[in-house]
């Protein structure tokens, strides 16, 4: 098949509902924590959010580094900071800084990190590569940029414009001039680099609130094609948003996107054999929902491991509830709750959002970095690393 779409989840072909027995097969017990990054107690509101970290495995003696970065709220031109730690996520330092030298807007919202695992045209293995939004000030605009560091995030230089837009403001009453976020890049199977990314843009000419949607280059992030829509609900209602993906067993594909303007932002998930076709465009999703109704609130991100049974687990991460949800059944059926690794205070908006998961030493343990509260209007970030156990 060409693609497949994982439908009713919860349900089995005769309508019956799927019993709640082994929705995950692990569990996790936090090791340790640590503290990424900790703004001033005069520092822009709400100091850090939305934290991205990969772990090197193609830049040779410096395998096994993290690099992290995050949205770092300042009253100067923002930048992306890039923190490493040598021993395992039990400290951290600052390693170098992602300029905005092309507009002077300053590197904003959204970056997300990721590591070439092979040559991509003139771009090497071990290539680092940074996505983010640059928006000014302002507000008044919007575009996704690309970085690349090609010393293991000593330095970074700018490669291309992914995708531009207008006013970076949520769901903006000008539907002529909306923006773009949210930026999540991979490797397809064919070695080519993809992104996708949110897009308000097509409000006005389709009605489409917000969609999902993805580029790919093919010779490192240099050059995109033509925008291809994955998900799009018409209306001008529905915001499918924050798009991740993640590769599972037998080359299929998870994709996860919260649901902004359906009751407490649910987060939905689609499976699929291709990375670039997950089916309808408007196929609300599968939902990830616990048997006793507790769900994540937006903000999500995925991740796989192979312990856990012959398919693995998948692992959801979002606002709200535990924070960290898994299924061992390929998505079908409900999921269950984790231990909180990161304690957040859920009535501060911006705690735990868009935290992220990494896992480490081949899935047998767990790296999560989430914003967690300091005061009523500031948050850190903090990296937790939990070990993965399989139930007996």
């Amino acid at each position: 098949m060409k693609n497949y779409c994982v439908r009713d989840t919860l349900f089995e072909e005769n309508g019956g509902v799927r019993h709640a027995c082994d929705e995950s097969r692990i569990l996790l017990k936090k090791r340790y924590s640590s503290v990424v990054y900790c703004p001033k107690a005069d520092e822009r509101a709400p100091g850090a959010m939305y934290p991205r970290v990969i772990c090197l495995e193609h830049n040779g003696e410096k395998n096994g580094t993290l690099l992290s970065t995050f949205e770092c709220y300042t009253y100067d031109t923002p930048v992306f900071p890039i923190y490493e730690s040598t021993d395992g996520a039990r400290s951290w330092h600052l390693k170098s800084r992602i300029e905005d030298k092309e507009k002077g807007l300053g590197c904003r919202f959204q970056p997300h990190l990721y590591e070439l695992p092979v040559d991509l045209g003139e771009m090497k293995e071990g290539t680092i590569l940074c996505a983010g939004n640059i928006i000014p000030d302002d507000f008044s605009s919007s575009c996704l940029h690309i970085y690349k560091s090609t010393d293991g995030g000593e330095s970074w230089e700018f490669m291309s414009e992914i995708v531009s837009g207008g006013k970076a403001l949520v769901d903006p009453e000008e539907d002529g001039n909306r923006p773009v976020w949210e930026p999540f890049l991979t490797i397809t199977p064919d070695n080519r680099l993809i992104c996708f990314y949110s897009d308000e843009r097509y409000a006005a000419q389709k009605g489409y609130n917000q969609m999902l949607a993805h580029k790919v280059s093919w010779d490192g992030g240099y050059t995109w094609s033509q925008e291809k829509i994955d998900i799009a609900f018409p209306g001008g209602v529905l915001r499918p948003g924050m798009p991740i993906v993640a590769a599972l067993p037998d080359g299929k594909f998870v994709m996860v996107y919260e649901m902004v303007n359906q009751d407490r932002i649910p987060v939905y998930f689609r499976i699929s054999d291709s990375i670039e076709d997950w089916g309808d465009a408007d196929f609300m999703g599968n939902p990830v929902v616990c048997e006793d109704g507790s769900y994540l609130t937006g903000t999500p991100y995925v991740t796989w491991i192979p312990q856990g049974g012959p398919e693995g687990t998948i692992l959801v991460s979002g606002r709200g509830f535990s924070h960290i949800l898994a299924n061992s059944n390929g998505g079908r059926g409900f999921w269950e709750k984790m231990e909180c690794l990161v304690p957040v205070d859920n009535r501060c908006t911006f705690t735990g959002y868009s935290q992220c998961m990494l896992p480490l030493d081949g899935g047998k343990q767990i790296l999560n970095l989430c914003p967690r509260q300091i005061s009523d209007r500031l948050a850190l970030i903090e990296a937790a690393v939990a070990d993965v156990y399989v139930k007996a």
